[in-house]
């Protein structure tokens, strides 16, 4: 796994796909094959802000990284079922248009069983708000992977949480290679995460929690 960090790292496309092709060859399992790449792209974020990659570098980690998923989708589909879930809105935030992060993460997510509604990227808050009325989400993601997305966070993030048209506001999770605690407690998000697998895990605790709390309502 770890050679195909440093392939992706390098953004060596062709000994990136071969290498993934050998793993699962060698009957390798789908799933670490994807953090092994989701590594990579947490370090070629932070590389893109230090200004050592360019965008194009940070475009064509981002093309490798789909062609792995490409690969590897059969697999990985497999590996990632589940049961029926929540609903997730998902989208990249106003002045971000990265969108891999967000792509795998809606798979993931509907791998285990949630219903996933993306708005796509450079999404300002108003779309957002406007769809969690529509559709009523359980969660809502924001991603972003750049230190400009942050204000857009915090501002989505609050129209969410104040909105009198949602009595039931969601829960609302930042992901993003350079997020972290400091910037979920700067926008009065819920939680955060950069791994796509621990996004899953959060939104099933998230909602296994309100459902606890709606079933002890309830009964009280």
């Amino acid at each position: 796994m770890n050679t195909i960090t440093d392939a992706l790292i390098e953004l060596d496309e062709d000994r990136t796909l071969r290498l993934v092709e050998q793993a699962l060859v060698q009957g390798e399992r789908s799933l670490p094959i994807v953090s092994a790449c989701e590594q990579a792209m947490r370090v070629i974020g932070e590389r893109y802000q230090r200004e050592e990659y360019f965008l194009s570098g940070l475009i064509l980690a981002g093309e490798i990284f789909r062609e792995v998923l490409a690969l590897i989708r059969p697999g990985l589909e497999g590996e990632m079922e589940g049961h029926s879930s929540g609903t997730v809105l998902l989208g990249t935030v106003a002045g971000d248009i990265h969108d891999i992060g967000k792509n795998l993460t809606a798979t993931t997510l509907r791998g285990h069983g949630f219903t996933v509604i993306d708005l796509g990227v450079d999404v300002p808050p108003r779309t957002f708000l406007d769809a969690a009325v529509t559709d009523r989400p359980d969660i809502v993601g924001l991603s972003g992977l750049i230190t400009a997305a942050f204000e857009s966070m915090r501002a989505t993030t609050t129209a969410l949480k104040s909105a009198d048209e949602l009595a039931l506001k969601p829960h609302v999770i930042l992901g993003g290679g350079i997020v972290d605690a400091e910037l979920c407690r700067f926008c009065g998000a819920d939680s955060w995460t950069n791994n796509a697998m621990e996004g899953v895990r959060i939104c099933q605790g998230l909602l296994a929690a309100r459902h606890g709390a709606s079933a002890a309502d309830g009964g009280s």
